[in-house]
């Protein structure tokens, strides 16, 4: 968990679409290499089976826009060694799996910085003042937000101080003393 401090929140804002431009960036060059793999070395597999059904997943387009973390299989030529998996092949295969994945988890935290700012944007809409200093805890899957006062000195207790008097007017005298004077 990374605890980030910001003076507005539109600077959180800023900070969230920085990232959105870097993971964005991140996925496009990590797409090329892997296109630029698949094509250099598609000869090569023309007649693997593993290669093709690749091959034809991502040829297809998703029907479902959300993007969802999920495990997939991976093939079994990883070897899990302590606390590594070391891939036992020849080939780009091993390489395509791990790009693939770096691409799945890719898309999921862009889904989830989207996802964010458009919370953020709702609740400014709201009317949730920008000025506020806050306090932010990112997790792997949400951003925990703390927001704080822009000044630091302390709210005063309310209180009313107003001093007034009411002339008192009697018709009958309350007590006798006060008769005779």
């Amino acid at each position: 968990m990374n605890l980030l401090n910001f003076e507005t929140i539109s600077d959180f804002k800023t900070y969230l679409e920085n990232q959105i431009k870097l993971e964005t960036s991140n996925l496009e060059t990590i797409s090329k290499k892997t296109g630029d793999l698949l094509r250099n070395n598609e000869k090569e597999f023309e007649e693997d089976k593993e290669f093709l059904s690749i091959k034809e997943k991502l040829e297809e387009k998703p029907v479902d826009k959300k993007t969802k973390k999920s495990k997939k299989q991976i093939s079994s030529n990883w070897i899990k060694y302590e606390s590594i998996s070391m891939y036992n092949g020849i080939g780009i295969k091993g390489e395509l799996e791990l790009l693939f994945k770096q691409i799945e988890n890719l898309k999921f935290k862009l889904e989830k910085l989207k996802s964010t700012v458009h919370s953020l944007d709702t609740l400014i809409a709201k009317g949730l003042k920008n000025n506020l200093k806050c306090l932010v805890a990112e997790d792997e899957e949400e951003f925990e937000m703390v927001l704080l006062k822009t000044s630091n000195e302390p709210r005063a207790k309310f209180s009313f101080k107003k001093a007034f008097s009411v002339c008192a007017q009697f018709e009958k005298p309350l007590f006798a003393e006060s008769v005779i004077q």
